[in-house]
């Protein structure tokens, strides 16, 4: 008997046929058309970013104007470009109706064009890099926080978690999430992945990395594990500069590729894989010119023997390859745009992520010349028209496969009824909940808990982890008594002496790396802003807080919020040393990991006794 196949099934193919139709270089055509063809076909190779837009004169580096409906400019931009998607941040997110509907006038003005849909992007891979607010979407404590839950819990928490991101994204019409990072995080002194990775066991990684990517792509939402082929071996943030890891390539087999190579090989593999900016001589010793004529390694992002021989041939992915955002510092410093983009095309990227930053009209236009010199140099031959067919068509096949094009099909009203009558931001705060006491660990003390001291003192990075510490003790155990003096600016000897003869107990928070400006969210004030004092002071003073205090006769508590190092050098000094791996606050000044940290002091919460790195081999 012939199987009929569903209208849905039918609709699907012919939007992939038309997809690759429109998008695919005709050999047949004359130069100047077959030129046309490359633009349409090259705009589908690109995710740009429209974070801030001015068109009242103000210049691209002062505009502070956040895109939160869509600008008639930036409409015509998408359709002109036939641009293949937008990244979002947290500038373009203020409540569920809002960000709505600026993603459907996205997809709604690329479907009335007859174009490809977009992939509309965010990173959201939970802890401490979150774009949505809390009030939208749950943060959730992170990945080092999944990791210390493994192995009690196995992979419920990394799968549940996806799964609350995933469909929540999925409503508010974000269909791609550059997450998970499946990166090891090897060096204590990483300074940007750090609690971002599931840990430093290349095997738990990968289970972990793979039920996170389920998860997510249970949900309908395209997961880009990242940063290939891995960015936890570094002292040197990306950001600011580029980082070379010095791994042999048998250490990359057994460590960073690791995860990436289990995951593309699972059952389910990740729609989208995220290059690194990074160097990695053992897989590519290639030197090339920088924009100042100087010889250097060439950047994995930009290297055809990691991104094609290792990536495709070597571990067989077949997905569709982003670069990490090509305005970074670790690419922009030494390559132009226009030269960055070839070369991550030559590279075998798919798709380049913000190779040119669009903030006013005068930038449209700049963007528009850019276009036209790419185009024109994949034309001449830079990029091989086979590779670019190939390139353009796994974008088709994944829009495709994720059907990218039914979001706009529904109305708007619909959409938003959606998100407002469903129940998953209260499923969300229950996973996160549970996953808080689940990850918080007992690095040494455990049989000196419970706490019984009535009257005590913290001293916590900022004022707002004080005040949720405050906050949590209050709610929990409203009988006994705290003040917190804040390390934004270190207390005066009088305050902080006079401050510990009232108490007998001492609690030191710590965020090792030192966290961003912006995760105090404002509270403290200015002059202590000003005056922030570097981590170096600031484990100095608490390495003499905690001494004075156990002279006093204190019981003394070490909590690292973050990377648990620190806790070797302390161990002298400290009766009980307490990981939460997260130290996320919201806006209202709720924490569900502070809730969890007070409640393991007081006996409430058995702490976990597993710790994702070895903290005891290492210190700050």
């Amino acid at each position: 008997m012939r199987l009929i196949p569903s209208l849905a099934t039918v609709l699907s193919r012919v939007f992939l046929f038309s997809l690759c139709i429109l998008l695919l270089p005709s050999t047949y055509a004359n130069q100047s058309n077959q030129h046309e063809q490359i633009k349409k076909s090259l705009g589908q190779k690109i995710i740009l970013d429209f974070r801030f837009y001015c068109d009242d004169g103000t210049s691209s580096k002062a505009c502070k104007k956040p895109v939160t409906t869509l600008p008639n400019a930036l409409k015509d931009l998408l359709i002109t470009h036939n641009i293949g998607g937008v990244i979002l941040f947290s500038e373009n997110i203020k409540t569920n109706k809002q960000l709505i509907a600026l993603n459907y006038a996205m997809q709604q003005a690329m479907a009335k064009a007859k174009l490809p849909p977009l992939f509309i992007a965010v990173d959201q891979e939970g802890g401490r890099v979150a774009r949505l607010p809390s009030s939208m979407l749950t943060p959730f404590p992170g990945n080092l926080a999944i990791g210390a839950s493994y192995y009690q819990h196995g992979t419920a928490f990394s799968e549940n978690v996806a799964k609350g991101i995933g469909s929540s994204l999925s409503s508010l019409g974000i269909n791609t999430n550059f997450a998970p990072s499946v990166d090891i995080n090897s060096e204590p002194k990483n300074p940007v992945i750090n609690v971002r990775s599931f840990g430093e066991t290349p095997s738990d990684v990968a289970v972990l990395g793979q039920s996170f990517v389920d998860g997510l792509q249970s949900s309908g939402v395209i997961s880009a594990i990242k940063h290939f082929p891995g960015h936890g071996d570094t002292q040197t943030d990306s950001h600011t500069g580029l980082p070379n890891v010095k791994h042999s390539k048998a250490q990359a087999l057994k460590g960073d590729l690791l995860p990436f190579s289990r995951i593309i090989s699972g059952g389910n593999p990740p729609g989208m894989l995220m290059s690194a900016h990074i160097q990695y001589p053992s897989l590519d010793s290639t030197t090339v010119k920088d924009k100042q004529g100087r010889e250097m390694t060439i950047p994995a992002t930009l290297s055809r023997k990691i991104l094609h021989d290792v990536l495709r041939n070597e571990l067989g992915y077949q997905g569709v390859v982003v670069t990490d955002a090509l305005d970074m510092a670790g690419i922009a410093k030494y390559f132009s745009p226009e030269d960055a983009m070839i070369k991550a095309y030559q590279a075998g990227a798919d798709i380049a992520l913000m190779p040119f930053t669009i903030r006013t009209p005068q930038d449209i236009n700049m963007f528009a010349a850019l276009m036209g010199k790419v185009s024109k140099r994949i034309s001449s031959g830079e990029v091989p028209s086979t590779q670019l067919a190939t390139s353009v068509q796994r974008i088709a096949l994944l829009k495709a496969k994720f059907s990218l094009n039914r979001y706009a099909e529904k109305a708007l009203s619909w959409r938003v009824s959606d998100v407002q009558n469903n129940v998953k931001k209260t499923r969300n705060i229950q996973i996160e909940k549970a996953l808080s006491r689940a990850a918080i660990t007992s690095l040494y003390g455990a049989e000196k808990l419970p706490v019984t001291q009535k009257t005590w003192l913290a001293l916590m990075p900022d004022a707002l982890r004080c005040l949720a510490l405050e906050k949590s003790l209050t709610s929990i155990a409203p009988t006994l008594g705290m003040a917190c003096l804040p390390l934004t600016k270190l207390p005066n000897k009088a305050t902080f002496e006079y401050a510990l003869k009232q108490a007998d107990l001492l609690i030191v928070g710590d965020i090792s790396p030192q966290h961003a400006v912006y995760e105090m969210k404002g509270f403290d004030n200015e002059e202590a802003m000003a005056s922030r004092a570097p981590l170096d002071d600031v484990h100095r003073f608490t390495k003499s807080a905690l001494q004075q205090a156990k002279k006093q006769g204190l019981t003394t508590v070490l909590v690292p919020l973050r990377m648990p190092y620190i806790a070797k050098e302390m161990q002298p000094h400290t009766d009980i040393a307490i990981a939460t791996f997260s130290y996320n606050v919201d806006s209202e000044i709720y924490s569900p990991i502070f809730d969890a940290l007070i409640e393991t002091i007081l006996g409430l919460n058995r702490p976990n006794d597993y710790v994702p790195v070895q903290w005891s081999g290492a210190s700050e």
